[in-house]
């Protein structure tokens, strides 16, 4: 099933009844944020289906960009069961709906912006990290 953001925007604004105030929307996404991290990190602390294993990137300046790209790690192990899984969707769709909400309220595209980000992206491709 695709999605269609100007229909998400749209829906969005509709269903936006209690926190229709730029001051609920901006505290409502630093929230979700939040439960997204949360729900992240129980992932690995409380099921266990990933691990983390931070340790410092290593950059070498005798390999190119995209050389160094592939030796960089995520530093997640395992995968995420059905349930983590299913969770921290939830918590990005919830996250999303307030980004697109904040896009609402302030009369922006979301559609717009993606496509704005895309193009960025797309021209500066591996350049765009730096």
């Amino acid at each position: 099933m695709s999605c269609d953001c100007n229909e998400f925007q749209n829906l969005t604004a509709n269903l936006q009844l209690l926190n229709k105030s730029i001051l609920d929307i901006v505290t409502k996404l630093d929230e979700q944020t939040s439960m997204l991290n949360r729900a992240v990190l129980k992932s690995a602390t409380h099921c266990g289906c990933i691990e983390i294993h931070a340790t410092k990137q290593l950059y070498s300046q005798n390999k190119t960009l995209e050389e160094n790209q592939l030796d960089l790690d995520n530093h997640i192990e395992g995968e995420l069961c059905p349930k983590c899984q299913d969770k921290i969707e939830e918590e990005m769709g919830e996250l999303l709906f307030y980004l697109v909400s904040m896009c609402e309220a302030l009369g922006l595209n979301f559609n717009d912006i993606m496509s704005k980000k895309l193009d960025h992206l797309k021209t500066l491709g591996i350049y765009n990290l730096l």
